[in-house]
């Protein structure tokens, strides 16, 4: 099933299932948050949810300035991103337009699965 997402949606897709899979990839550096996708590159057989977030990092480095990204997703990767957005909501207190956008993805993400 394809998937829209907004720059912000895909952003939030991808850091709730880094947070998930491998916190260590994401860094605070002189410039805010850096993300490091090297060690996932370098291995033979990456987990599903590491490939899963090397397909979100792709799309996001197609084209600058995009308002929207599609990708084809399979029920299982809806679900499990579905899920860490959940959990990541429950973490701690996020703003209100955080929590909005995540459960507006979630409800898609799981519409068909």
């Amino acid at each position: 099933m394809r998937v829209e997402f907004s720059n912000d949606e895909l952003i939030l897709a991808l850091v709730s299932l880094i947070r998930a899979t491998d916190p260590a990839l994401m860094r605070h550096g002189a410039d805010g948050i850096q993300l490091d996708f090297q060690s996932i590159e370098r291995k033979a057989n990456p987990s599903d949810d590491e490939r899963l977030l090397l397909r979100l990092r792709g799309a996001l480095d197609t084209t600058a300035d995009q308002e929207s990204y599609g990708l084809e997703l399979s029920t299982l990767d809806r679900q499990r991103l579905a899920e860490v957005l959940a959990k990541l909501s429950a973490l701690k207190q996020w703003p209100e337009d955080v929590l909005s956008m995540s459960s507006g993805l979630q409800v898609r993400l799981l519409a068909g699965a």
